[in-house]
């Protein structure tokens, strides 16, 4: 049987990683000319209707994996696969971030700083989730 208050520090930052999520997605899909606004390039190009859409759509995704998240912080034992998807998002974003700065040159878009601190906060809640992550699953904690 699960104990209730088992895993409770993992529990609590999903649920936290659940609610900037769907704060993200909300704001991503309502208010997408607003993220649009402080970018130092010409509107023309990025007020598109494909990027405004684009930009809806990952709000979207956002808010489903927000709900996912929220489901798997009341039982990360039975949600693992939403656990381990969390950790493999973090890395691979740590990832897109130093790809961005370097072979992207994303710098005109976004301070370099900015992207690396971000990739650094990325592997580092990752590492924390992994860390907490649960070492069985949920037959092994059910037998």
């Amino acid at each position: 049987m699960i104990v209730p208050e088992s895993h409770r520090a993992l529990r609590v930052l999903l649920m936290f990683v659940s609610i900037v999520e769907a704060l993200a997605g909300i704001v991503l899909s309502l208010a997408t000319n607003w993220v649009l606004a402080p970018m130092n390039v010409p509107l023309l190009i990025l007020n598109t209707g494909f990027v405004v859409a684009l930009l809806k759509g990952i709000g979207i995704i956002a808010l489903a994996f927000a709900y996912l998240l929220w489901a798997a912080s009341r039982d990360p034992v039975r949600n693992i696969a939403v656990v381990d998807t969390l950790v493999f998002m973090l890395l691979a974003a740590a990832l897109l971030n130093v790809y961005a700065i370097v072979s992207l040159h994303l710098g005109a878009l976004y301070p370099e700083p900015y992207l690396l601190v971000r990739a650094v906060l990325q592997v580092i809640l990752a590492v924390a989730v992994i860390v907490l992550r649960p070492k069985h699953g949920a037959r092994a904690a059910h037998a």
